[in-house]
């Protein structure tokens, strides 16, 4: 593989062949942009399934109440949410995403929409949680606590209503005007192909699971769906939506409704609104096509999921880490970056962290510290983080779906009172908030850290070292350098670095680690450590950046890699720009880290990708690089010459 690295290095030189010095005359510093971040990327999340959370209202628990069934409504509701508030900000999160609060067809088959996946009535909330008024009384308690409410959505489909009979659609007598707004009862709206096979055409035109699959390429669909999200925001003001099976709806649609969505919450006064997309695939190649390609600002990082708990419940190499975050420049564009991804470890569909981590820890002091150390990796590594509820307590659970969607408040499910936990005793006849758990004061410690030092939610994060089961980072902002680290081995794990703040002593502010001479970081076995420079970085060594080189890549079957190197190491944004001959320069995105020298990727590279389609096919292009060091300098590149 690493011939393969090299073989492709050598094609984008030929490629890049023709490079020219540039014009005097271009004022090339005004075409630098710093790294988009996006909204997600500011974001502690802590996502509630609001009927699994505490009830606040026992007389509106209504149609399919059966706490004791684990496919039922268990009277979780808006008031127990606001009740729990306190709590909740006190996790240190700045935002809470709930399960869709939609009127919901109560019951379908053997289960309840207790989760708020099959909606009827888009415009008012399901009385199972609660009045509009308490709604608004929710969103209105968690702006004064400063947390943001980012709500779950749903536009591939409603309720399923929509019968077949002999190969035709039908809407049963009785529930021809059971949807609202209007647009969801015209048959016409919808797709009406019976049930999606998750493949091809089927996958964007079938029922999911046998809901009703809307016709989303439609005017009148798109137009109902801006007209829907808006009033949210305008009624009741809402901070952000995470998007439910989006990659089974058509990206025209996105494309529409997303700007227009962003441009309802600005004139309603909101600086940030998050918005990220379920897709659930776990190929940073794949995942990235959606938010480059312009669909959507963020996804569910799945690919986080996969390897980060792969690296800690499964003794798992280090080095999935090295190639996840290489692949972090695939998601690079003008206005996007993997910074703004939503990072998580296990969720509502996926099952817990925690039955990962017991299904391989030796005991329970070993599931204890891998549960640590995977909540350091989610909070002080690249992202937005979001924190599934119930997991500050050590829930585990016995899988995905309805089996990791616990009661936080007392249970009456027979088997969730005495199912272990980690860091903790089961909570038998007792409640989840009053348990108290390692895990928990962990999570509250690093938050206070982080909110103390901005760098690790919102810096650059470069791959420092990758050892068998050891891992360092850097997170570095505005000249202050900071190092994380995670050993998941039985053994105390050593490795040297080479941080820009070479000549620094290093404070340990959480974990176990120390540093020793010829800066070799020392973490002990199970733990993470975070380590802050006890100076700032100095002047910068980086003076020249060589001319783009365009190549094919190993990590993306669709686009071309633009890469350049430096000539000295240090903290620097280098912007990469395209045209075509006598063209305006278009930006294909800002790097602030290089890559790491994998079996995949070749080492020390500035880069971002080339997307065909946003030039003429087999144009040929222009390419500059514009770099910004850490003293703030602008320093370009020769400009070079490719094939789109």
């Amino acid at each position: 593989m690493r011939n393969k690295a090299l073989a492709i290095g050598i094609a984008g030189s030929i490629l890049a062949a023709s490079i020219s010095t540039v014009s005097a005359a271009e004022n090339y510093a005004a075409l630098f942009q710093p790294v988009a971040r996006g909204d997600q990327s500011v974001e502690s999340t802590y996502f509630v399934m609001t009927d699994r959370f505490a009830d606040g209202d026992p007389s509106n628990n209504g149609d399919g109440y059966d706490p004791t069934n684990i496919g039922y409504w268990h009277g979780g509701d808006f008031k127990g949410l606001t009740q729990k508030l306190s709590y909740i900000a006190n996790l240190g999160v700045t935002s809470i995403w709930i399960t869709p609060p939609f009127k919901q067809q109560p019951i379908q088959g053997n289960s309840a929409a207790y989760h708020g996946y099959w909606a009827l009535d888009f415009m008012t909330v399901d009385p199972h949680l609660g009045t509009e008024q308490e709604f608004k009384d929710l969103i209105d308690k968690a702006h004064s606590l400063g947390l943001k409410i980012i709500v779950d959505v749903v536009a591939n489909h409603t309720a399923d209503v929509i019968q077949y009979q002999n190969g035709k659609a039908f809407i049963p007598g009785g529930k021809e005007n059971i949807k609202n707004p209007r647009f969801l009862n015209n048959l016409s709206n919808y797709h009406n192909q019976g049930d999606s096979t998750l493949q091809g055409e089927s996958s964007l035109m079938g029922d999911f699971f046998g809901l009703d699959d809307l016709a989303t390429e439609k005017p009148e669909v798109v137009r109902g769906f801006i007209d829907i999200w808006s009033y949210w925001i305008q009624t009741f003001g809402i901070d952000g939506m995470r998007i439910d099976t989006f990659r089974h709806v058509n990206p025209e649609f996105w494309k529409a409704v997303i700007p227009a969505i962003q441009k309802v919450a600005v004139a309603s006064g909101k600086k940030t609104f998050p918005i990220f997309g379920e897709v659930a695939e776990k190929g940073p190649e794949t995942l990235a096509t959606y938010v480059a390609g312009g669909q959507v600002p963020s996804v569910l990082d799945f690919a986080f999921d996969e390897q980060v708990t792969k690296y800690v419940a499964s003794y798992g190499s280090s080095d999935r880490l090295v190639k996840l975050f290489n692949a972090d420049d695939l998601y690079t564009t003008q206005k996007t970056s993997a910074y703004g991804l939503a990072t998580f470890l296990g969720n509502h569909d996926a099952g817990r962290l925690g039955t990962a981590i017991l299904r391989n820890a030796a005991d329970k002091d070993s599931a204890l510290k891998k549960a640590i150390i995977a909540q350091s990796m989610l909070l002080l590594l690249r992202g937005g983080p979001v924190l599934y509820y119930g997991d500050e307590k050590g829930m585990t659970g016995g899988g995905g779906d309805k089996l990791a969607r616990q009661d936080m408040f007392p249970t009456q499910v027979e088997s969730w009172k005495w199912e272990q936990r980690i860091g903790s005793d089961p909570v038998g006849e007792g409640d989840g908030f009053s348990l108290v758990n390692p895990i928990e004061g962990e999570i509250k410690a690093l938050q206070a850290l982080i909110k103390a030092n901005p760098a690790l939610r919102s810096g650059t994060q470069q791959t420092l070292a990758a050892q068998g089961q050891l891992f360092l980072a850097s997170r570095y902002a505005n000249k202050q350098e900071y190092i994380v680290g995670f050993n998941t081995s039985d053994d105390e794990k050593t490795a040297a670095v080479k941080p820009i703040t070479a000549n620094s002593q290093w404070a340990t502010l959480a974990g176990q680690c120390k540093v020793g001479a010829n800066l070799t970081v020392v973490v002990a076995a199970n733990s993470y450590c975070l380590l802050k420079a006890s100076s700032q970085i100095g002047k910068s060594a980086t003076s020249k950046v060589s001319a783009p080189k365009l190549a094919s890549s190993n990590d993306s079957p669709l686009w071309k890699e633009l890469s350049v190197t430096v000539n000295a190491p240090g903290y620097n944004s280098i912007t990469f720009l395209a045209r075509e001959k006598k063209g305006k320069w278009k930006s294909l995105g800002t790097a602030d880290r290089t890559t790491f020298e994998s079996d995949v990727t070749r080492g020390n590279l500035y880069r971002t990708f080339l997307h065909p389609d946003l030039f003429k096919k087999k144009a040929a292009l222009e390419f500059i690089a514009v770099m910004k060091n850490s003293d703030n300098k602008i320093i370009v590149s020769a400009i070079s010459k490719g094939v789109n």
